[in-house]
Formats: structure tokens, sequence, C-alpha cells
């Protein structure tokens, strides 16, 4: 009995050395762009040090729409969006956050919501924006909210889909992969493009949308390197900086739209009930039988939303009035959900 306990102690032994040490062997051969070789000829900006990567399209002279991607995500996740927004006459800025797609991936436990809207906003100081709509999915949203109250003078309007709002902590994974070794083998598996299918397909509803190709867009910053060490330094930094997000919403008095899943499994729809009553100046629209990725889900009905809002904003803006009550609506998707 005794040897047998042995036995399957060393084969225990030996399987977790084969898993601690794959991660290390392994992230040279997975991680084998730097940032240039990933990107092409696309543009970066240099912001408080850091490389940061931004798209810029469409005429200068048109209102501007900044999109932020959520958490382990990147531009790529706002193609169609982009592509109505263009069709319909505007400039279109998407950046991709600190430790995500093309932007750098700093070793330091420097990623909270506030740094990562003072880069957004560096970028478009550079670009000479003054002033912008600004679009953010998931985390994105909250750094699109926080930038709404560190710099309310630069946004015209936000559109914010399952945004991260009222979190005050990483979620309880984070503990883990802030410790040594394990912390580095489950950035590395957690982040491995072989589960990114797995990953979209928990946090969505309607999953249509995920062929072959989406799924390598939004596992093609996984190859860049620096990335596994970004995850854990993402887990090691404060969630936030001197004016949180959650303790601070009622001072986001600009126009919001909320777009939310009726079947979210990271930040309920209820979320979106509870923001709507914080917010001045904010209207609700959820989409039935929709999870977590909206504007990938329901495409159409997204785009309509934003594109809707906007204009509405900006008449708004011009002296217009706006509906005198935030409101809460619900669409029925364009697709049936697919299980």
């Amino acid at each position: 009995m005794a040897i047998t306990f042995s036995i399957a102690g060393v084969v225990a032994l030996s399987l977790a050395g084969s898993v601690v040490w794959g991660a290390y062997l392994l992230t040279p051969l997975r991680e084998r762009f730097n940032l240039r070789e990933f990107a092409g000829d696309d543009q970066f900006v240099w912001v408080n040090g850091y490389a940061v990567h931004y798209t810029d399209d469409g005429p200068h002279s048109a209102p501007a729409v900044v999109l932020i991607h959520g958490f382990a995500s990147s531009v790529f996740t706002w193609r169609g969006i982009k592509a109505a927004l263009l069709a319909a006459g505007y400039r279109v800025i998407a950046v991709d956050q600190l430790g995500s797609g093309a932007s750098a991936r700093p070793a330091e436990p420097i990623y909270t919501t506030q740094t990562q809207a003072e880069l957004v906003l560096g970028v478009l100081d550079a670009l000479g924006v003054p002033r912008a709509h600004f679009v953010g999915h998931s985390f994105g949203g909250r750094v699109a909210m926080q930038i709404a109250i560190l710099a309310p003078e630069r946004v015209q309007s936000l559109t914010a889909l399952a945004p991260e709002a009222f979190a005050t902590s990483r979620p309880g994974i984070a503990r883990w992969v802030r410790l040594p070794v394990l912390g580095y083998v489950l950035a590395f598996y957690s982040t491995s493009p072989w589960l990114v299918r797995l990953g979209l397909r928990f946090v969505s509803a309607k999953r249509h949308w995920i062929t072959d190709a989406v799924v390598k867009g939004y596992a093609r910053p996984l190859y860049v390197r620096g990335s596994t060490l970004a995850q854990v330094w993402q887990a090691r930094s404060p969630k936030d900086g001197p004016r949180p997000v959650p303790h601070n919403l009622s001072a986001i008095t600009q126009p919001t739209l909320l777009l939310w899943g009726e079947r979210d499994p990271v930040f309920p729809a209820g979320d979106g009930a509870r923001l709507v009553r914080i917010l001045p100046d904010a209207r609700l629209q959820v989409f039935e039988g929709a999870g977590h990725i909206v504007h990938e889900e329901c495409p159409e009905p997204t785009q309509r939303a934003i594109l809707d809002f906007l204009e509405l904003s900006t008449k708004t803006q011009a002296g217009l009035s706006f509906p005198a009550h935030p409101h809460h609506q619900t669409s029925e998707a364009s697709q049936a959900a697919d299980v």
C-alpha cells in the first residue's frame, strides 16, 4: 500500500512539475512577436513612457468616437461597430489598453482604471482631439466612466456596454495569480489561445458569431511577448486610483447610454437597472437573450442603438431637447439564442 501511494505521489509531482515547467518553457514559443511585428504599420503613440496602439479612421473634421475594449480583448472586438460608425460619417479612434492588443505590457503594478483612462486621454492629446463621444465595453466601460469623472469636459456622451461599474477589488482568481510561480502558471494557461473559444462561449448567450476567424482575431494578441506577465501584474495592481468609479458615479452627468444583455453571466442586467437610477442622465437598453458581448451577439441592434444615441446627443447639445427622464427599454435581439 505504501509503495502504491509513493508511486502515485511521484506521478502527481511529475505531472505538477510538467505543468509548471511547461508554462515557463512554452512562453517564448507562444509569445513570439514584439509589438511592431504584431501590429505592422499600425499607429502608436508614447504616453507616460508607454507605447499605446490605436487606430484612427474617418474624416478628422467629423465628430470623434473613441472605442475602449474590455479585459483580455483588443481593438479587434470593435470591427462591426467601427464599420457602422464610419459609414455614418464619424471619425473613429480605437485604443488598445495597456497590457492588451498591440500596446505595451509593462511588468509593474500600474494597471489601474485611472492609469488606463489617463493613457486614453494621452492618445487623444497626441491626436489633437479635445472632446469626443466615448464607447466602452465591460472593463472598457469602467475606463470610459473614469474618463468622464476625471475629465468631464472631454466627454460629449458616454455609451457603456455591460460596464464593470460596481466592483471595488479584483476578482477572486486574482489572489491566486499574484502568487509566485503558481500565479505565472495560472496566467499562462488562462490566457492560452486554445482557451479563447471556450471563454467566448462562456460569456455569450448567443454563440452564432464565434467562428474560427473570430476566435483567431481574439487570440492573436496573446502571441505578443509579455502577455502572460501582463496578466500577473494586472492581478497585482490596485483596482482603482484616487477617484474610484463606484464611489463617483453620480458625478457622471453626460448623456449616457447603457446597453446590456439580458443573460449576461459576467455583470448581470440588474447592474444596469441599478446604474440607471444613479447616473443623472442615463437610459438603459436590454437585449433579450443576449449575454456579455452584446455588440458581437446582436450586432445590428447594438449598432443602431449607438448611432441613434449619438445623433440624439448631438442634437441635444445643439439646443434640442432630450427625453425628460432616463428610461429602461428592452429590445428583442435579431437572432435566436444558439446554444
